[in-house]
């Protein structure tokens, strides 16, 4: 299993600070970064920057939502960046959440499974040039990952897609719900499994998730991580993270490997200096194998 960052930087800083944490995973070792698009940064423009300064380094969205750009210009825009990038990007998107497509976006929400459809297959066909309209810049296209975590996205994912993206599901939905969608897949077909979760090595257990709660826990009541939520039997993100000794987050870690997780991306949320820099060298260390 890969050991990845995933950050909201994007969401909250300055592209400077995108810049630095990527060329801090390509010093550590990890496989690579991966970061939201929502009410901040122009994620991909960010990576492009960040890319173009730090060699070697994966970065991937942990999603695009696809109501702020239609098919044919996020095709434009990834094809763009992926010339940047020497392709290294890995496109996930998703069709967000009704709260934030209708409050924050100012736009219509649909039905997300039929619309996702309809959105991959024209975004496949610009890509590839299926319909006449590609979009002329040099490279393969782009594999597409979605962003699932309860069962009807994830068999959507298995039939049109290269991977999932998932946050705040553990082992349990990787398992029970990812997992089992995969098996009318052709056999040998890749399919990465990302599972992005807060993370923190530290001994202030309590302290740590109360944190982690107040900085994520409003998403905890949109209706699709009410379900995941549920399924794993934790009331909300702060209650999954995986939070405690190096033993307990290498505990977890394994679980995740175990369930089918290709890629793990570690979400760090510290409430000291200290213990942020013990979790990224806990990661490294596990990523490395050192």
């Amino acid at each position: 299993m890969r050991i990845a960052i995933h950050s909201g930087l994007t969401m909250r800083g300055r592209v400077d600070g995108v810049v630095e944490q990527v060329r801090r995973v390509a010093e550590s070792g990890l496989a690579g970064y991966w970061a939201p698009m929502l009410t901040g940064h122009d994620t991909l423009t960010a990576f492009a920057v960040a890319g173009r300064e730090v060699p070697g380094v994966e970065l991937g969205t942990a999603v695009v939502p696809m109501p702020l750009r239609p098919p044919f210009a996020l095709a434009q825009q990834v094809a763009t960046v992926q010339e940047v990038l020497g392709g290294r990007l890995a496109l996930g998107i998703g069709p967000s959440h009704e709260a934030l497509v209708r409050d924050a976006f100012g736009l219509e929400w649909t039905a997300p499974i039929a619309a996702t459809r309809r959105y991959v297959e024209e975004l496949e066909s610009v890509m590839t040039g299926r319909d006449g309209r590609r979009v002329v810049v040099g490279g393969a296209p782009t594999p597409v990952l979605l962003g699932a975590v309860n069962p009807a996205m994830a068999a959507l994912a298995a039939e049109v897609a290269s991977g999932v993206v998932t946050w705040a599901a553990g082992p349990r939905t990787i398992a029970d719900v990812i997992r089992p969608a995969l098996r009318d897949r052709p056999a040998g077909a890749p399919f990465r499994i990302v599972a992005a979760l807060p993370i923190c090595v530290t001994d202030d257990v309590a302290g740590t998730r109360e944190h982690i709660h107040a900085a994520l826990g409003a998403n905890d009541h949109l209706p699709s991580y009410r379900k995941v939520l549920g399924r794993e039997g934790a009331g909300g993100v702060a209650d999954l993270a995986i939070v405690g000794s190096p033993a307990e987050a290498a505990r977890r870690l394994d679980d995740f490997e175990v369930s089918g997780t290709t890629d793990f991306a570690a979400h760090i949320l510290a409430t000291s200096d200290v213990d942020a820099e013990h979790t990224w060298e806990f990661l490294a260390a596990r990523a490395t194998g050192r």
